[in-house]
């Protein structure tokens, strides 16, 4: 028996730490690039970069992360700006505008530096309600699959042909993901968009770049507990299968009210965040045998086979030109058994020679 499985997906964060250190330990220390050493920073000033430059800034998790219910937004970078509050409810005035640029502010532009370098923990459960087939991540086996990236594959000493075959080093290949303490997935930003065949600074939609711009990142997880050579069932392996949406871009806009108590809209802070949406997608099916399923799968089955078979007797009799050679084929005409019996009853005197039965023994006359 087989059903489409149901999942749910948490996401988390983390800025890149030395030896991929917990950030919320004491002694976890971060590993970021020097800006002058990332090409698309306006500090960077002797490297060439062929989209828009601007400053970069130093970010961790909390401030680029904005979670969903089985997405995440990772935030590559924004605009600010300063504004105030210009109507209220005490104008008589249906408000053209609520807020105004602020006076002797100017819009900034910033970059979140070395953001490519963030990974992205995935931490999935699956399960098959009618089944009673249940799965956590932890607990299962999983492969990043990387479909045209032939420099992707070749430094990776995990790509194997299929899921779980010889090795290669070119495209389509599959990767083991890097795992945690607790055996959970994580990739960095980059790796992602590169197993997509693309990265952050490949052209967007406005001819810039999806740093600039940002795009939606589709991360379709198909899970399995079926052998496809056998067809017989056992653990639970998933494949994530990235997916980079070219035509569309992502931004999210948020506030930070600066106003007074009891007039918190006085002030704001409108952030103009674009960045990379990850959408998290599970598909796929699991199976299980059951025993009843398999006798109604036999029993319809037979059915079928008796209903094709009378409707083929049916067409070969009474429908084919051949019809009277088909009838004379496939029935043999015997003797009437009744008048063998009465034969038999009348004893050897009366009966054929022929009707005897040969395992009876004979008698010398």
């Amino acid at each position: 028996m087989t059903e489409k499985v149901s999942g749910v997906a948490r996401f988390s964060l983390q800025q890149p730490t030395i030896d991929d250190c917990n950030p919320t330990d004491d002694d976890c220390l971060n590993d970021f690039t020097p800006l002058e050493e990332l090409p698309y920073c306006s500090q960077a000033t002797d490297l060439v970069y062929y989209g828009p430059k601007y400053d970069c800034q130093y970010y961790e998790n909390v401030g680029l992360q904005t979670l969903y219910d089985s997405s995440i937004l990772i935030t590559t970078r924004v605009t600010v700006r300063q504004e105030d509050l210009v109507c209220t409810s005490d104008l008589d005035t249906t408000c053209p505008r609520v807020f105004n640029v602020s006076k002797n502010t100017t819009e900034q532009t910033y970059y979140a530096a070395d953001v490519e370098k963030f990974t992205v923990l995935f931490d999935t459960s699956v399960f098959a309600t009618t089944l009673n087939v249940y799965g956590e991540s932890s607990q299962m086996e999983g492969r990043l699959y990387v479909e045209s990236n032939h420099a992707l594959c070749a430094k990776e000493p995990s790509a194997t042909y299929y899921f779980d075959s010889s090795l290669t080093n070119e495209a389509p290949c599959y990767i083991m993901p890097n795992k945690t303490s607790a055996n959970l997935d994580y990739f960095s930003l980059d790796y992602m968009m590169g197993a997509a065949g693309s990265s952050l600074d490949d052209n967007s939609t406005s001819a810039k770049t999806f740093r600039y711009d940002g795009t939606t990142l589709v991360m379709q997880v198909e899970y399995t507990n079926t052998a496809s050579w056998s067809g017989l069932t056992g653990n639970i392996t998933y494949t994530y299968k990235p997916k980079l949406l070219h035509s569309s871009s992502f931004k999210l806009y948020d506030n930070i009210w600066e106003g007074p108590f009891g007039n918190y809209r006085e002030n704001r802070t409108l952030l103009n965040k674009h960045g990379i949406k990850i959408d998290l997608v599970q598909t796929g099916f699991l199976s299980s045998f059951s025993f009843s399923n398999l006798l109604v799968s036999l029993t319809t089955s037979l059915t079928l086979l008796a209903v094709a078979s009378v409707i083929t007797d049916y067409i070969a009799l009474f429908l084919m030109p051949d019809r009277l050679q088909y009838n004379e084929a496939k029935y043999e005409l015997t003797e009437d058994f009744s008048d063998i019996r009465e034969a038999k009853e009348k004893g050897n005197g009366g009966q054929d020679v022929s009707m005897k039965d040969p395992f009876l023994p004979t008698h010398a006359s």
